[in-house]
């Protein structure tokens, strides 16, 4: 089997588990996503009964996006960047709170094989998690050498559908 097919079956597997936390607990979620395009809330309504739990779920992948729709701040954008752990706590809350909904993921990232700047090459993702008012970010860095001959840019997507799942699976 592939990397990227290993990597799909436990995405699969975790977002059912998250699907099944969030219906026990009678919780929502809501999804920003950036560089995975829809991918976290695929997975998610990709599993039956997603629909009791899926809120929401937006692809900002422009920065305007980010700011008009979810309300992240053009001074968190213009002192840290688009690819920061700030952008991704401010993606977090704003999805929670426009969505209304108990949790917020979101990521924002370089998937490559473009896009590097200085101190951020291809791989850097940050994931942004709100639960409960509390709201934290964290690198999730995916070397893109790991995909060895598949896809870079896929692998690195997918390896961050799977990281921001188990977050979310573990702060439910």
């Amino acid at each position: 089997m592939s990397r990227i097919g290993a990597l799909q079956l436990d995405i699969d597997k975790t977002a059912g588990n998250v699907v099944q936390l969030l219906v026990s607990k009678g919780k929502k979620i809501a999804c920003a996503e950036s560089c995975t395009g829809g991918l976290i809330s695929a997975a998610i309504t990709s599993v039956s009964g997603s629909s009791a739990v899926m809120d929401m779920s937006i692809c900002t992948y422009a920065i305007s996006a980010k700011e008009r729709f979810i309300g992240v701040p053009a001074a968190i954008i213009d002192k840290y960047g688009v690819v920061s752990a700030e952008t991704a706590a401010a993606m977090a809350e704003g999805v929670r709170k426009t969505a209304g909904s108990d949790i917020g993921i979101s990521v924002t990232g370089i998937a490559g094989p473009t896009g590097a700047e200085p101190g951020k090459p291809v791989g850097t993702v940050y994931i942004g998690l709100s639960v409960a008012g509390n709201t934290q970010a964290r690198l999730a860095f995916t070397d893109p050498m790991l995909a060895k001959d598949e896809n870079a840019r896929e692998y690195i997507r997918k390896n961050t559908v799977l990281t921001a799942l188990q977050w979310v699976a573990e702060n439910i």
